[in-house]
């Protein structure tokens, strides 16, 4: 059993049972997560990070160590960090490499990927530390500076330091391997995979009608849609969060999907790309509803980077809702998507030139195709091989990551990003990785491989 972190702090010596005791009953009024009161009380950061790091297994960050470039400041507004409690440290690997108070808040991930476009790799840090260097930063940043500095960091400038796996390191490194979830003493566990069970049986299209399948965790919104596509002659199924959304998408293959875009259990965008992404549903046109992503940028990204026919913003006319669902199946009718035959082609001579040793040329041309292509798994697999033999591992993460989000039972892209996790210091991530390789691989010799190679990185 994973132990409490006040025990574990006590354990390693990070700080006495007296002073754990202390910071659990904090008297004052604003309460502060346990790591916080302890950083208060004059812990070190460091020791707390490490500790930390050990307990929840998650990357995480030492501000106090820390040299930002203020440039990493532009993917984030001052007041989008104060009030999701985030901090860019970097944009090395073309990532946002990024402090979160909430680490485990996958919305604002999602919300920020989609809004800049780029990949995110999130940094637990002390909720008290970092809220001084959201104020330090942006302030330095206002003044014309170039760059922010922790109270302890080095005479070179860093992203981070960090303690690997909770082992204090004797120099600074330049990407950090820590781990922490800053917690509210009264918090419970977090961090454990929730395993989605069977879904009840789906229904069976029963008529001629078409058939529009609306998602959205709204029940007044559920029910005031279905009203008004029934009354035009729609049949109409519901779903509540995209995990849902995926799964009767590919049971009843409806003629449009209606999806909202904040859905618990999966984000509307993710669950978006996936649909368009699947062969079987990837003729499937998906209309996006938000009351939050608004704006004609937000709309090109979500057809471009993600697939969607078409974009309607919350508060919305239920007829002119209608009519766009309606227009949306008519242009699918008369224009079916099929995978581009550029792409495909692309891909095979960019596999050819990776078999032969010529990862460079290779790289150049997968990138094309996964830029034609931008919903094609094996396009963004190949370029991350490709980069990853070009030795640009962080590019070839972001890649392998998109390959195995777009096709999640993607045994080569999950077995390729896991070597590229354990290689860069990340078994935490490697493991979760070939814990997903483990479900999606057939019985036999390689899902008992990839089983030999969990249980070495879990010892």
């Amino acid at each position: 059993m994973v132990p409490h972190i006040g025990e574990l702090l006590v354990r390693r010596g990070v700080a006495t049972a007296a002073q754990v005791e202390s910071a659990l009953h904090d008297p004052r009024d604003r309460p502060l997560p346990l790591a916080s009161r302890l950083l208060e009380a004059g812990v070190d950061e460091g020791a707390l990070a490490a500790a930390l790091a050990e307990r929840f297994g998650m990357p995480g960050v030492d501000l106090s160590r820390t040299t930002i470039d203020l440039d990493a400041l532009e993917a984030v507004p001052r007041t989008v960090a104060e009030q999701d409690l985030i901090l860019p440290l970097s944009l090395e690997g073309g990532r946002i490499h990024l402090a979160m108070a909430r680490p485990l808040d996958d919305r604002v991930v999602a919300e920020l990927r989609f809004v800049t476009g780029r990949e995110v790799s999130v940094y637990a840090a002390i909720r008290s530390a970092l809220d001084r260097a959201i104020e330090g930063a942006y302030e330095a940043r206002a003044r014309g500076e170039r760059s922010w500095r922790g109270a302890n960091a080095g005479p070179l400038p860093e992203l981070g330091a960090a303690f690997p796996e909770g082992e204090a390191a004797d120099e600074p490194l330049d990407v950090v391997e820590v781990l922490e979830a800053d917690l509210l003493p009264d918090e419970p566990d977090v961090g454990v995979r929730i395993e989605v069970g069977a879904p009840e049986p789906l229904p069976v299209r029963a008529d001629a009608r078409p058939l529009a399948l609306v998602v959205d965790d709204e029940p007044e919104i559920r029910q005031l849609v279905q009203r008004t596509l029934e009354s035009r002659g729609w049949a109409v199924e519901l779903a509540t969060d995209g995990e849902e959304a995926l799964a009767r998408a590919d049971a009843l293959l409806p003629d449009v999907v209606l999806l909202d875009a904040m859905l618990p259990r999966l984000h509307g965008f993710e669950a978006c790309r996936r649909l368009r992404s699947s062969p079987r549903t990837r003729n499937v046109p998906v209309v996006m509803m938000t009351a939050i992503y608004r704006g004609w940028r937000f709309a090109e990204d979500a057809r471009e980077n993600y697939g969607a026919v078409d974009y309607v913003e919350k508060p919305f006319r239920l007829d002119d809702l209608a009519r766009r669902v309606a227009a949306a199946r008519e242009a699918s009718a008369s224009r079916p998507l099929a995978p581009a035959p550029e792409a495909d082609a692309r891909v095979a001579r960019g596999r050819a030139l990776l078999d032969e040793g010529r990862a460079v040329e290779a790289a150049a041309l997968l990138a094309d195709a996964a830029h034609a292509d931008p919903l094609g798994a094996e396009a963004h697999l190949q370029l991350g091989r490709a980069l990853a033999a070009t030795g640009d591992a962080f590019g070839a993460m972001t890649a392998l990551e998109r390959a195995v989000e777009l096709r999640p039972g993607n045994l080569p892209g999950l077995r390729a990003l896991a070597r590229l996790y354990e290689e860069k210091g990340f078994r935490r991530n490697a493991a979760g990785t070939l814990e997903r390789a483990v479900a999606a691989a057939p019985e036999g010799a390689e899902r008992a491989a990839i089983r030999e190679d969990l249980l070495r990185l879990l010892a």
